[in-house]
């Protein structure tokens, strides 16, 4: 049998389902990708966390896939693990934003003793509770449980526009519940 053979053989049983195939696939390209993704997320946990979930969903997929020759595999790993890459760090961007304007909602410098934050605390709960409730609940779940618009738009079987857009408006209405506060 030559290579040709060989990997068209292989490329059989993945499109099979055959867990053989997938171990191979899975050690001879596993650390090859977790080098491609650490060279993009600069950290090892995430990199491997990453190729880890590409390889559970290639797993669970790979009956659905349909490779031409080794070079599309690879071409396929790397482009798939290249691109959970550049999502995961838009999600950490996105959280990371959603800190940062966090912090400026209420345009405070931290308290000094536990009594002034805990009445921040106490306001700023009973500012999300005016809300109105959609508009609460988008911007619980994407605020205080980081959730990506994307899950928030399903949770709520709504559109991610409309997501963004009671996001924009809750963060408005609370910076103006808290402002007047403040003046009163």
């Amino acid at each position: 049998m030559t290579s040709s053979d060989q990997q068209m053989d292989l490329l059989e049983r993945l499109k099979a389902g055959d867990s053989e195939a997938f171990d191979y696939v899975y050690t001879s390209y596993r650390k090859w990708l977790w080098i491609a993704a650490l060279g993009i997320l600069q950290h090892e946990a995430d990199a491997e966390e990453v190729v880890q979930e590409f390889f559970i969903e290639f797993w669970q997929r790979m009956e659905q896939r349909q490779f031409n020759d080794v070079n599309h595999l690879k071409n396929y790993l790397f482009i798939s693990v290249r691109n959970r890459c550049l999502n995961k760090l838009q999600r950490d961007k996105v959280t990371r934003k959603r800190n940062e304007q966090m912090l400026q909602l209420t345009d405070f410098t931290a308290p000094y003793n536990q009594l002034e934050n805990s009445e921040l605390q106490q306001q700023l709960r009973e500012a999300i509770d005016k809300l109105p409730p959609i508009r609460s609940r988008v911007f619980k779940m994407g605020y205080l449980f980081n959730y990506t618009r994307k899950q928030i738009a399903a949770a709520l079987n709504v559109s991610e526009e409309t997501v963004k857009k009671h996001m924009i408006l809750a963060l408005k209405d609370l910076r103006l519940s808290l402002k007047n506060r403040d003046e009163h």
